[in-house]
């Protein structure tokens, strides 16, 4: 019935533990669980890897040789025998009814071929920040897209044909592939989050480095033109799948865009955003401060300078500073 993705690099063995414990031993027992190991070189990950590939028949492990997550997401989803796919990252986990409902959620509303769900935000350490909010119905989700992504990638479950026949990930986003590919989904088939909190997502400090924020930003912004120029077509009477050529130039033009706007900065600032959620209070607080030095007139800068102050100084509030 259902098909798990979950791609794998390196994850530490704890957590990637974790991640798959989460999945076997989920309540609902319809399912195949395909880990794909996109290059890892940790022994140790490598080893637990093998074993819980060992220990369970419902796993399937496929080497994806380094390929990067999006093409070894689009590998799982060609080799998925599953009616549904869920997602699973590695360094996060599900909590054991998730499969379950989600589901039956799908099966109850056939006029939809994406389900998400709220989900609990936790430091590195696992200690719990608060639950997200995400839109409920397609309309919500799909007026949010505009400003965000409104699915946690690894809490979304979706059907195998509606994404094969969407084209699945784009190759040509190496990150934030999943705002991309929820999008063109939710606009096509219509899509929903539910409402509890079916998923545990991780804060980490080394997850979002600099340069990746960078590409982050040029793909939600080129997503967001090939967004519009899908809704032109749309109100013409000719829409088609975005061609290869129309996917290369919004990426140019967005990376043109995000460049002659301070994008490099606003990457940086969030990538020093990401380490204070994960817990590392004294790191981030030394990048806005550096940041600031070289950005002096930035009010953004000072912005977050000014959210990390309140933020270690009254853990109560805490979740106030991100709403």
């Amino acid at each position: 019935m259902v098909t798990v993705l979950m791609p794998v690099r390196d994850t530490p063995p704890a957590m990637l533990r974790q991640a798959a414990e989460s999945i076997l031993g989920q309540s609902f027992g319809a399912f195949e669980f395909l880990i794909l190991d996109d290059g890892s070189r940790n022994g140790d990950t490598v080893r637990e890897l093998e074993r819980q590939a060992a220990a369970d028949a419902r796993v399937r492990l496929l080497a994806t040789g380094g390929v990067g997550v999006t093409k070894a997401l689009n590998r799982g989803l060609e080799l998925a025998s599953g009616e549904f796919i869920a997602r699973q990252d590695a360094d996060d986990w599900s909590d054991p009814g998730r499969l379950e409902i989600q589901c039956g959620f799908l099966q109850a509303h056939p006029e939809l071929a994406l389900c998400g769900s709220n989900a609990w935000m936790h430091r590195g350490d696992g200690r719990p920040l608060w639950p997200t909010r995400l839109p409920e119905d397609t309309a919500g989700i799909r007026d949010a897209f505009w400003r965000r992504n409104p699915f946690v990638h690894g809490a979304a479950m979706f059907r195998t044909n509606a994404a094969r026949a969407a084209g699945g990930y784009r190759e040509e986003f190496p990150c934030a592939q999943d705002y991309d590919f929820f999008w063109r989904l939710s606009d096509t088939y219509g899509a929903a989050n539910l409402r509890r909190a079916l998923y545990h997502y991780r804060y980490s400090s080394g997850s979002v480095s600099v340069r990746r924020a960078e590409d982050q930003a040029r793909a939600h912004r080129a997503a967001q033109i090939l967004a519009r120029e899908r809704r032109a077509r749309s109100s013409r009477e000719d829409s088609h799948q975005d061609t290869q050529r129309e996917v290369r130039r919004a990426l140019a033009a967005a990376a043109a865009e995000l460049e002659s706007s301070g994008g490099a900065l606003r990457a940086a600032l969030k990538q020093a955003d990401h380490r204070m959620l994960a817990g590392d209070l004294r790191g981030a607080g030394g990048v806005f401060l550096g940041l600031l030095k070289a950005h002096p007139g930035s009010g953004l800068a000072w912005g977050k300078l000014a959210r990390w102050a309140v933020f270690s100084a009254l853990p109560p509030v805490r979740e106030t500073c991100f709403r």
